[in-house]
Formats: C-alpha cells, structure tokens, sequence
C-alpha cells in the first residue's frame, strides 16, 4: 500500500533519544517518558491533527478565587457577663466538584472569622465566587490554625456553619508536582488500575509515583492530610541494589523491572493498590533493560539487563510468585553476540513476535502457550531493518518496518508494512520482499512506480504463475505475459532443516552408515515445496494433477510422499527449501531412514 504523502509534526525529541522514550497509551492520548524531558503527552484530534504538549498536573477544575466568613454573633451570654462566652478563630477554605469527572479541586485562600459557635445564636456564613465547570462545593475549617477538616456540601456558593464538627479524617486536597525540575523527570510510564503512574527519574532511579485514581485523575498527583485511598501515591523500591525501575508493566499486580531485580508490586492479597497499602516483592533475580516488555496473554517478555537472551516471565502457582525462563536456550546462536533492539507481537492470525536484531536481522518468534509451541527463525531480508511495531487491521496484526536498503547506489530508509497471511485464491498470496502488488481490471505487462527496486532483479507472481529474473529499469518492468494480479519484489528463500532422527536399532542409529529413504510431508495449501537429504540433492514435490492446461499448479492438502535421493551418511535428517513466491505450510515431516551398517 502506498501513500501520497506523510503527515509530519515537530517533537520535542531528537532522533537520538528516541530509544529511550517510554510510552503508554489511553485512547487519543499518548504519555511520554524521557529522563531528559519533562513529562509529555502527544494528543490526537484528528488524521491530520496531532499535537505534543507538556502534561500539567493538578486537577482541571479551579479553586474558588476568595472565600469570605463573616460571624453573626447573637449571643455573647451578656446575663451572665460574658462567662461563657468564649469567641475562637476558625479558618474556612472551598474547593470545586465537577461530580460528572468526579474532580476535585484544590484548596481555595482561606478566611478567618472569629466567634463562638457553642451559644445557639451565634453562626458564621461564609461565600465565595462560582466557579465554571462546578457542580458543587465543598467546605473545610480549621480551628486554632490546626488541621482542615471536612464540614459540609453545598451546591450553591454559600454555606452556614453553625457548629459542625469538622471531619479531621477528610481533609482538602493539597497541590503537588513531583516532576516540576530536571533531575526530578521519570523515564519509565504506565497505566495501572486507573492510575498513570511513572517511574526512574535521575534524583530516585528507584521511585515510583501514581496519580489519584481516575480517569480525570491521571495528570492529578494531589494528596490531602490525612491520605484516602484514591490519593497520589509514590513509593521506592528498596533491595540490596540500587533497582533503577527499568519498566512498568501492568498484570493482575504491578510488576517492577528493575535493573537488577523483578519485584511485585500490590495492595496486598486482592486489595488495590493505595497511598497507605503498597507491599512491593523481589521475586526473580534477573533484571530487565530499557527494552519495552511485550506482554502475551499473561506472560511478559523481557530481554535482561545482563547477556543477550529473551525471557519470559508468568505466575507459577507452584511458586505463588513470578518465575523467568529463557526462551532463546534452544536458539543460542541466534543471540550470541547480538541484542534486541526492537520487537513487537502479532496476535492474529499466527501468534507471532517480530524482533530486530542489533545488526538489522529480523527475528520471528512463534509463540503457542497453550499448545506449548514454541521456537525461533531468523528472516534475512535484502536491507537492515530498524524497527518494528504491530498494527491491527481488518481482524489481522500486521507488522510495520522501518528497513534500510541499498536503491541505485544509495542507502535510503522505507516504512514498509508485512503483507497480510489470509488470501483467498493463490494470485493473492505475497511472499516476496521489498513487494508491491498490481490488480488491473484489464490483464496488463507493463508494471510502473517500482523505483524502490531500480537495478534489482525481482520474482514475480503473475496470476498465480511465477516468472523469475525480471530487472527493474527506468523505474519499471515489463513482463512476459500480462496478468490481472500480479505480485513483484525480491525474491528470498525459505529454508527448513530437520534435526536427525534417533531411534533403537541394536543399539542406536546414531553415527551408522544411513540415508533417508521415504519422507513424507504433511502440507496445507502448499506448492513448490523441495525435499531431500540435504541442499544439493533436492525434489520438488509433484506439482501437479489434474488441473486444465494453462491453469496454475494447484495448491496440495495433506500428507504427500517424496523418495529421497540415495545419499548416504551418519545421519538422516530431511532438508525443505521454498525459493518461490508461493505459499507453504508443513504441519508435519516422516522419516523412514535405511540403515545399513
């Protein structure tokens, strides 16, 4: 799919930085998060209306402007000459609900007023401007200059007191930014149970805030005297090391990837998490990078502060904790040497994780919990690809690549998207690299607009036909034959090799002089798939049937049998290799190997 042109808007941001902006998401907004930078939040308007502006926290109603008390003193117990008379300041201060956000602002300037509220008589009024987007108020006194405390609700802009009791233990908000200077800017962002909560500035690489609960609440770090449970919260994680909070990741508790550690972060048993209830667990001592976790269903994946693997961490009941395991043991050279840069996971249709390589390479991780599938291929695809991320679109993730290339001499960088893996009929089917895709309501041969191709010899699917070393000249190509469909691009090769098979024959067959003998492969909606003992001694499976004259070879379903070329050797292992543009799933793969000494 190509565009017509790139919406563009400027970032506080430089290109260098970019790796280490961390970043979580709630409808049109987007938090950022970068030691550098106050924190920021990109908001969307529209296709072509984006905007990045500085998070202002605090709530977004105001305050009432001025509070006024005035006493009205209507007994001074003058019969007795005033004994009980006993007049004390008491200082009242407003704030503004919005009731529909559930916001509450901060607390108004306050105003003092003396008298005494004991004699039946005496009471004091006090009022205050509207304020815009109030739908009531609330009324706080503090007597003896000692602590506010809550005293009433009123939806007009006055109230009576007339010797309430003020509530100690519901106190008026009070202001706080704990992000308001360098040094004090977090690096690490994410939603958790209704809260943003952030993490890893340079003053506390260890400290972790949480905006009030809510909504309305997540640029809202307001606490009152003393903490309700919706309050901000803010919490270090505390171990043997410094734990710089690496990254936040969300589950049923709040994980901590520290630097050196995974801590577990809760209110305790099923309780959420509050200002006064924070229970934070080590519990694997593998930390984590700044590497974005991918969280899959409810396992996490991680690539560790320390070496080049990939783990995965879960819940084990056995445990009643978290445990990591290393899913790169069984491909470990896949990651000698080599970090992951980027990744992203592919729900539908494959349960799939995409991982850049920091040499370029792309790494493809196939992941089935539930059937306990799970494995590792390396995709080498004509360029360096950069980055990755997963878009869904139309019931399918499809993946998004930045891939440097090499076009007419120079090195130039393209967005490319992976093509879609459902297809209806096989001139659908897209299996090249670098591909574009043509429908013409008339068959045509001249195919334009391939200048990301210049000088490059590509394949091409042309109606479900493939034609081979075609050269891209003067931004195009000319075809054979003219098609209705037809895919171009760079062709690559698909390569499967089988580990040998070991079996009990006096002995063992490991080491004996053996060939293949029969495989049989089992294919949905496959063609041109080559088998044999190794890559020089390859055959393709039988192409074709009973299809008309002219027609494409049909796509084979099921289990097909294929004699191995006689070649002999110490082992028997099978080798497949697909170097068309054509689809191939092998579900499963037979040996019958010969032994003969």
């Amino acid at each position: 799919m190509s565009v017509a042109r790139f919406y563009k808007v400027g970032s506080p941001y430089n290109g260098v930085e970019l790796d280490e902006v961390d970043y979580d998401q709630s409808a049109d907004t987007m938090y950022l998060a970068h030691l550098d930078h106050a924190p920021t939040k990109l908001l969307r308007y529209g296709h072509v209306n984006w905007q990045f502006a500085g998070v202002a926290f605090g709530p977004t109603i105001s305050p009432p402007a001025s509070v006024s008390a005035a006493a009205q003193i209507g007994d001074t117990d003058a019969k007795n000459s005033g004994a009980a008379y006993f007049p004390q300041p008491a200082t009242y201060a407003v704030t503004a609900i919005n009731e529909a956000t559930g916001q509450e602002s901060r607390a108004s300037p306050g105003s003092t007023v003396s008298n005494d509220l004991t004699l039946k008589k005496n009471l004091n009024t006090v009022s205050w401007p509207a304020v815009a987007g109030a739908t009531s108020y609330q009324v706080y006194r503090a007597d003896n200059d000692l602590s506010f405390g809550y005293v009433g609700t009123t939806k007009v802009t006055s109230f009576t007191d007339r010797n309430i009791g003020p509530d100690l233990t519901r106190g008026p908000p009070q202001g706080a930014n704990p992000f308001a200077a360098a040094g004090d800017w977090p690096s690490t962002v994410a939603f958790f149970e209704q809260r943003l909560m952030w993490a890893r500035t340079r003053n506390a690489p260890n400290g972790v805030f949480g905006s009030k609960s809510g909504q309305a609440n997540y640029e809202n770090h307001d606490t009152a005297s003393p903490l309700k449970d919706n309050d901000a919260l803010s919490f270090q994680i505390v171990s043997s090391q410094v734990n710089a909070v690496n990254q936040l990741v969300s589950l049923s508790s709040l994980l901590a990837l520290t630097s050196n550690a995974i801590f577990n972060v809760s209110g305790g048993g099923n309780d959420a998490l509050t200002p006064t209830q924070i229970i934070s667990r080590r519990q694997i001592g593998r930390g984590s990078s700044r590497l974005n976790p991918l969280v899959v269903d409810n396992v996490v994946f991680y690539r560790p502060s320390t070496g080049n693997a990939v783990r995965a961490l879960n819940y084990s009941f056995e445990n009643d904790g978290f445990k990591s395991d290393d899913v790169s043991i069984f491909s470990p050279h896949f990651f000698d040497g080599f970090t992951v840069k980027s990744w992203a996971y592919c729900q539908e249709p494959n349960s799939l994780v995409w991982a850049v390589r920091s040499d370029g390479k792309l790494l493809c991780f196939t992941w089935e919990q539930e059937q306990q599938v799970w494995g590792w291929t390396l995709c080498e695809t004509d360029g360096q690809v950069d980055s990755v991320c997963s878009i869904s679109e139309d019931g399918e993730d499809r993946l998004y690549l930045t891939v440097w290339r090499v076009v007419g001499g120079r090195r130039r960088l393209y967005i490319e998207r992976m093509a879609s893996a459902r297809w209806e009929t096989i001139g659908d089917a897209c299996f090249v690299d670098c591909g574009k895709t043509y429908v013409f309501d008339t068959p045509a041969a001249l195919l334009p607009n391939l200048d990301h191709l210049e000088g490059r010899t590509v394949i091409a699917l042309v109606d479900g036909s493939v034609i081979e070393n075609l050269t891209v000249t003067g931004g195009q190509v000319v075809l054979p034959v003219a098609g209705s469909t037809v895919t171009i691009g760079l062709p690559y090769t698909a390569l499967i090799e089988t580990l040998p098979v070991s079996f009990a024959l006096d002995g063992s067959n490991i080491a004996k002089r053996q060939h293949v003998g029969e495989i049989v492969m089992r294919c949905v909606n496959t063609r041109g798939v080559l088998a044999g003992p190794n890559e020089k001694n390859l055959f393709e499976l039988k192409p074709r049937g009973n299809e008309a004259y002219g027609d494409p070879n049909r796509l084979l379903t099921g289990d097909y049998r294929i004699d191995a070329a006689p070649v002999a050797a110490d082992q028997s292992a099978a080798v497949f290799k697909m170097p068309y543009p054509l689809p191939a799933t092998i579900t499963a793969i037979m040996l019958d190997p010969v032994v003969t000494g």
